[in-house]
């Protein structure tokens, strides 16, 4: 999968996004313009972050328990790099991004500290107006819970305001509806919609089709009555 782009065009709640619906494992690398950072990637997991100083150098180190020796950071504080390089830098759009799959070899038994849904939910939360509507575009739009919205929220540190905004997803409320009775400003709203959406949360209702019937009662009729007299 070639996943590369421009964070002015993607947000990382997009990218984290697909990294999680494939349950991808590589390095996405980003170059801002201060510093170039790899984001190790593992089952659509981040769990570790470290900057590099020239881009090759992340292709050098294939396996991910001697890179951390290496380094010398325990696997228990990998979390911290995430705090550091990757956190602090969600409001930032200026960056270059590119995803290598597969290449790096993980073992399985690495801890995640930040699910990604959860940080889906912190990208989400700083999206601006324009960002959002690129999912929420249609104020008719109807959303409902996924199957595992249960799973996935118990993995998201959720606000009272975002807590309230999911509540009112029920498969019948209208994105309007909803912006109505949340009594919440709408980027609000939209950014949480837009979160839990990409956290896999909830989703958007498929229209039922409606089948149509072959042959009309009135028709039906008229044949059976050409029968009868035969």
């Amino acid at each position: 999968m070639a996943l590369t782009g421009d964070l002015n065009t993607f947000s990382f709640a997009d990218i984290l996004q697909v990294l999680a619906k494939d349950k991808k494992s590589g390095v996405l690398l980003v170059e801002w313009k201060d510093m170039i950072v790899a984001y190790y990637v593992k089952d659509g997991e981040l769990v570790f972050a470290r900057p590099v100083d020239k881009v090759f150098r992340v292709y050098t180190d294939r396996n991910f328990d001697q890179l951390i020796n290496k380094l010398r950071i325990r696997k228990e504080d990998i979390h911290k790099t995430i705090e550091r390089f990757f956190l602090p830098r969600l409001n930032q759009k200026e960056g270059i991004f590119s995803f290598t799959p597969g290449f790096i070899k993980y073992d399985s038994d690495i801890p995640v500290f930040y699910p990604v849904e959860e940080l889906i939910m912190r990208s989400a939360r700083l999206l601006t107006e324009e960002e959002v509507e690129r999912k929420i575009s249609d104020e008719l739009l109807i959303f409902e819970k996924s199957p595992e919205a249960e799973l996935k929220t118990g993995k998201i540190k959720l606000t009272e305001e975002e807590k309230k905004v999911l509540s009112l997803v029920n498969g019948s409320r209208t994105v309007a509806s909803i912006r109505k009775e949340a009594d919440l400003d709408k980027l609000t709203v939209d950014r949480t919609l837009y979160g839990l959406l990409a956290a896999g949360v909830i989703r958007r209702k498929r229209k039922e089709k409606i089948q149509k019937p072959s042959i009309t009662l009135d028709l039906l009729a008229k044949i059976i009555e050409k029968i009868k007299q035969l």
